[in-house]
């Protein structure tokens, strides 16, 4: 979805920006449009088309929602995320929900210490965020992390849904300027945000879907929903 504005150039800084946005200290005001209160759709259908199993992992947890969600229907769960405020007010929802879930604080390009413990993964709004290199390396730490056969199910907005949620954003923050054209804005939709993920999950993995979805979000100074433009993609670890 739309990131906070920052350096991004190491995972301290982005620790930092990421810890501001959910203690309320960012232009989004006391919560970002991520954070929506509510597991995403998507997920929720997946787990109730049978598509979710064994231990599963909810890389950029945020606040937990999507884990907790699958936590009580009884699914081993754990979430990781850069941000330790996030992680803290997961396991607090965690304890007030009376609901068996781990959170842990962990940087997604490494996951280290959790080799071959996974067998499902949920993404809702990580993988969008990093560039071609960084998606491999994110890919690649998944891979370590999972099973042989486990099953990672991506939910990345696309260019489409990320320029709406931009504008209406700019609309309603003073401090978020409305994003400039881009010089590629004329590329299809397809080729550039959906091929984003196929190529980024390559090595060690198959993809067997990648379709047309939705992400939910909020206009934060307003809590208006916006159902979004996204991809769900479906990648299955060789």
């Amino acid at each position: 979805m739309t990131e906070p504005a920052g350096p991004a150039d190491g995972t301290d800084v982005m620790t930092e920006v990421f810890d501001a946005v959910y203690r309320g200290e960012s232009p989004f005001g006391k919560r970002p449009p991520w954070d929506i209160g509510a597991p995403q759709p998507a997920f929720v259908a997946l787990e109730e088309a049978g598509l979710i199993a064994g231990a599963v992992l909810d890389a950029g947890c945020g606040t937990g929602e999507d884990a907790l969600h699958l936590a009580g229907k009884g699914y081993r769960v754990t979430g990781f995320d850069l941000s330790p405020t996030a992680i803290a007010i997961a396991r607090d929802k965690a304890g007030e929900r009376g609901l068996d879930a781990a959170f842990e604080v962990a940087d997604a390009l490494e996951l280290v210490g959790h080799d071959g413990r996974f067998d499902t993964v949920i993404d809702s709004g990580l993988a969008h965020t990093f560039e071609a290199e960084r998606l491999r390396a994110y890919a690649a730490a998944l891979h370590r992390a999972c099973r042989t056969g486990a099953v990672a199910h991506i939910l990345s907005i696309s260019d489409r849904g990320a320029a709406r949620m931009q504008a209406r954003l700019a609309e309603a923050i003073e401090e978020i300027p409305a994003r400039l054209p881009d010089d590629d804005a004329a590329a299809p939709d397809m080729e550039r945000s959906a091929e984003h993920l196929r190529t980024g999950f390559t090595d060690g993995w198959t993809v067997e879907s990648l379709t047309e979805t939705r992400m939910r979000g909020i206009v934060p100074a307003t809590s208006e929903v916006l159902d979004l433009h996204a991809w769900l993609g479906r990648f299955r670890r060789d």
